[in-house]
């Protein structure tokens, strides 16, 4: 890795300043570089390693090159193992497909980003082929799961060693070390629920994983009659109100989409600091917390990472800003958030456990999965979607599975006064509860 990034850096930086063949004179670069040890290991149909989850251990380098040319050019292009050896010939790619933006992205002045622990030993050990515990992983949930007479069970393992290095022609020389682990299962296509972050799973997170899996194929087995329609309470879990915030929040809060006003939100709303979700509702990134998977050290562009509230006491407090967008919105570059929704975290104080919600609910739903969600108009916060997989709730009790269609709003959720956010289990975000017609 070091030498391969030292080549390239060299390689680029004797290019500055020279006019190349299609008239271009290349005055800056940064590329953002990976080598990865990636095992993969999984259950399908109950058949561990069977054609579809053959086990897999895979080393690849991979990463981007950004070039800034003369006269307000840019070129982007995929980069990997082999960019010096074919060197003349990505050359010649990126010349060719040279673009003109009066707002590219700058470069980032060398600074030393905080150090944060994101590479778990015990993880670098499994890629480097002490492989017990992925196994071990995959034959517990199978066996739990069966307990909860799953006939049916599909599950997977994903660790990964990342080395990274992130450089630019102004002397940014940014590297780190990280072990995303990710844990899936499924069960009887009724039900899935996976482990994410930048560590193993610790044996108390994945029994309580595996006991609310089979708990809820337990209760999505029972059906039940909804012949009721009309509003009442729905229920998001950690993992589907992530989905909705992704979608409908997220999207909204992009620098690019505000400042080509295709937002919810215009730029006015962020200078005045604008009041549109309730006070007790805070919105951050922090991607400074040690191996979570949300965290990192640098962007690939070389933006620090740090930790900022994008919607602070229901207050718009920052747009989502890369180093072009912070420069065409004449604003400050924030850090990113990583794994879509699940890289927003949702402060709420004083939360109130979700059996306790459930129980004051004279009817209601809980909603495990939706479908189509990302055809829905997310600039309008408006959604109606069916419902596959929801648990029915009547006077405070689980009846059992039902399907229906939801629609309702869900910006204008956030920020009414009888929504509930509610503690589930041990997902750091809440379960979100709010009013919305069902038929």
């Amino acid at each position: 890795m070091n030498d391969l990034g030292k080549n390239l850096r060299d390689k680029l930086d004797s290019l500055i300043g020279q006019v190349l063949p299609s008239g271009l004179t290349l005055e800056g670069w940064r590329f953002n570089l990976h080598v990865v040890n990636l095992l993969e290991v999984g259950i399908k149909n109950n058949r561990l390693g069977g054609p579809y989850t053959a086990p897999s251990l895979k080393t690849d380098t991979e990463g981007e090159v950004y070039l800034l040319w003369s006269d307000n050019k840019y070129s982007l292009g995929q980069i990997d193992r082999r960019v010096l050896e074919e060197f003349e010939t990505n050359l010649d790619l990126w010349e060719k497909t040279a673009y003109l933006d009066p707002y590219g992205g700058g470069l980032v002045k060398p600074y030393n980003p905080p150090s944060i622990p994101l590479a778990q030993q015990e993880a670098v050990k499994i890629t480097n082929g002490e492989f017990d515990i992925p196994f071990n992983l995959l034959e517990q949930g199978k066996k739990v799961l069966a307990d909860y007479d799953c006939q049916k069970i599909n599950s997977g393992v994903r660790i990964s060693y990342d080395r990274g290095l992130t450089a630019n022609s102004e002397g940014l020389w940014v590297m780190d070390e990280e072990t995303p682990v990710e844990v899936f299962f499924e069960g009887d296509d009724l039900f899935s629920d996976y482990f994410v972050e930048k560590r193993l799973p610790t044996n108390k997170e994945f029994d309580c994983l595996l006991k609310y899996m089979g708990g809820t194929i337990e209760k999505l087995r029972r059906k039940t009659s909804f012949s009721t329609q009309g509003e009442l309470f729905i229920i998001f879990p950690p993992k589907v109100f992530e989905a909705f915030l992704e979608h409908y929040l997220l999207s909204n809060l992009t620098g690019q989409l505000i400042a080509e006003r295709q937002s919810f939100f215009d730029l006015e709303d962020f200078k005045k600091k604008k009041k549109l979700f309730r006070k007790d509702f805070t919105v951050r990134i922090d991607g400074t917390r040690p191996y979570r998977f949300n965290s990192y050290r640098c962007t690939e562009e070389g933006v620090s990472t740090g930790e900022i509230d994008l919607i602070n006491a229901g207050r718009l407090s920052t747009p989502i800003l890369n180093l072009k967008y912070a420069q065409k919105l004449d604003m400050k570059p924030t850090p990113i958030p990583v794994g879509g929704g699940r890289g927003l975290l949702v402060i709420v104080p004083d939360l109130m456990d979700l059996n306790t919600v459930i129980k004051k609910l004279d009817r209601g739903l809980i909603v495990h999965s939706v479908l189509g969600l990302h055809t829905q108009d997310f600039s309008s916060g408006k959604f109606s979607l069916k419902a596959d997989q929801c648990l029915l709730i009547e006077k405070g009790k689980i009846k059992g599975k039902v399907e229906a269609v939801i629609a309702g709003d869900f910006l204008t959720g956030l920020n009414a006064s009888d929504s509930i956010f509610a503690k589930f289990l041990q997902e750091e975000n809440p379960a979100f509860c709010m009013r919305a017609q069902a038929f």
